[in-house]
């Protein structure tokens, strides 16, 4: 069956517009208007799939125009979950939003006084979470389109500058080096450097001058946090000096001019910075039995609880109750050397253990025979006590050859700088 399909054509080049008339089979016919349907319904969802996603913008817009901003901070011995519920958000919420953020930090090294922003909307859900540890130091969680949450860490990049400061010591190393605006991070890195040549209980003394060249990252104009102290001089009744290098294929670390490693196999003292020394190594009167007597170690007076340190890496060789040394830890270390440290008010190692030097193993106390909180500390070499003041650390192998040579240029060019002081 045939049906008439008819429009305008153009004749020739000068005959008269006609009428064609076209007989189309009814298959052609019935696929012309299938084909024609399935556009017209296409348009329709079109329209209508527009106009929702027209509306999905609008509630999103809305949502987001009606955020909430809540600021919070880690209070001490907080968790960040703990701290959420504390600022008002929801169980569901937090627990959502810490399963996201742990992908990108590490919640076991949240620090008190860390600082976050949330922002919620209408509904109470998390569209945006900023978790800033420092302005350089920053962990994003950010809602999508589609409602999931996703975690990421922006690109921040500080401002890099060296800075070259003198500080001379009036009472303590710590108001030297705060005094011209500096803060205790720069002291402690400091310190660091030369704790293996200076006991900062004993050694400094009024006049004693420091010198470093180091660096600072600022933000946006605002201070931001230390980098690394590239060159340090302390200068007392010995002076001391250390440049940072970097050896090839190895780890950096500081050396003195001649090559030889700042680092050492024991530092100074079991104790940082706190407290001062009550009894030398040698002979004295005890001061519990008041019988003359040989005193095998030093005692470092501190504050209860002031944190112990190992002097050097080794393995706890005894943990425990030590008689008349109260609570007692004994670090075996190579080539025959031990260190003890008694009188102790709690232990944080146990037999066995690895530790490293520098690692807290215990904290100050006045356990066993002792008059007040101190830490009596011991360094033996194949079970000979010697003076942990005086005695002769083992060589630590210097840099040679080409690193030697290398380190020598660097040097060159970097201890000119302390001459520039600011």
């Amino acid at each position: 069956m045939f049906f008439e399909n008819s429009f305008w054509a153009k004749g020739g080049s000068k005959g008269p517009y006609v009428i064609m008339i076209l007989m189309l089979p009814r298959e052609v016919y019935i696929k012309r208007r299938i084909v024609l349907g399935l556009m017209a319904a296409f348009l329709l969802l079109s329209l209508i799939f527009g106009v929702r996603l027209t509306t999905n913008k609008i509630q999103t817009w809305q949502k987001h125009s009606a955020l909430t901003e809540i600021s919070g901070y880690l209070k001490a011995g907080q968790v960040l979950f703990d701290s959420l519920l504390e600022r008002g958000v929801s169980r569901e919420a937090a627990n959502e939003l810490v399963a996201v953020v742990a992908k990108v930090l590490d919640l076991t090294k949240l620090k008190v006084n860390d600082n976050y922003t949330i922002y919620i909307d209408t509904q109470g859900e998390i569209q945006k979470f900023i978790y800033s540890k420092s302005a350089i130091d920053q962990y994003f969680v950010i809602r999508d389109e589609q409602g999931n949450l996703s975690a990421f860490v922006p690109a921040i990049y500080p401002e890099r500058r060296e800075i070259v400061k003198e500080f001379t010591i009036k009472s303590s190393l710590f108001g030297a080096m705060k005094e011209p605006g500096e803060e205790d991070a720069l002291v402690f890195l400091f310190v660091d450097i030369f704790a293996w040549d200076i006991d900062f209980f004993t050694y400094p003394r009024v006049g004693d001058k420091i010198k470093i060249y180091f660096e600072k990252y600022y933000h946006n104009g605002e201070f931001v946090e230390y980098g690394r102290i590239l060159a340090a001089e302390y200068d007392g009744r010995e002076k001391f000096q250390a440049v940072y290098f970097e050896p090839d294929g190895k780890r950096g670390a500081y050396y003195h001019l001649d090559g030889s490693p700042a680092a050492k196999m024991f530092l100074k003292s079991p104790l940082k910075f706190t407290g001062r020394i009550t009894s030398l190594f040698g002979s004295r009167v005890d001061p519990i039995t008041s019988q003359h007597g040989t005193h095998r170690g030093v005692d470092f007076a501190s504050y209860y609880g002031a944190p112990i340190v190992a002097t050097a890496g080794g393995v706890v060789e005894r943990a425990g109750w030590g008689g008349a040394y109260g609570n007692l830890i004994i670090l075996r270390h190579a080539n025959g050397y031990s260190t003890s440290y008694g009188h102790c008010s709690k232990l944080l190692a146990r037999r066995g253990q690895r530790i490293s030097q520098g690692e807290i193993i215990a904290k100050v106390g006045s356990t066993g025979h002792s008059t007040g909180p101190h830490c009596h500390y011991e360094v033996r070499l194949n079970s000979v006590a010697s003076n942990p003041l005086r005695f002769k650390q083992p060589t630590v192998n210097p840099l040679k050859g080409k690193e030697l040579a290398a380190f020598k240029r660097l040097s060159q060019e970097v201890w000119p700088k302390l001459g520039k002081i600011s």
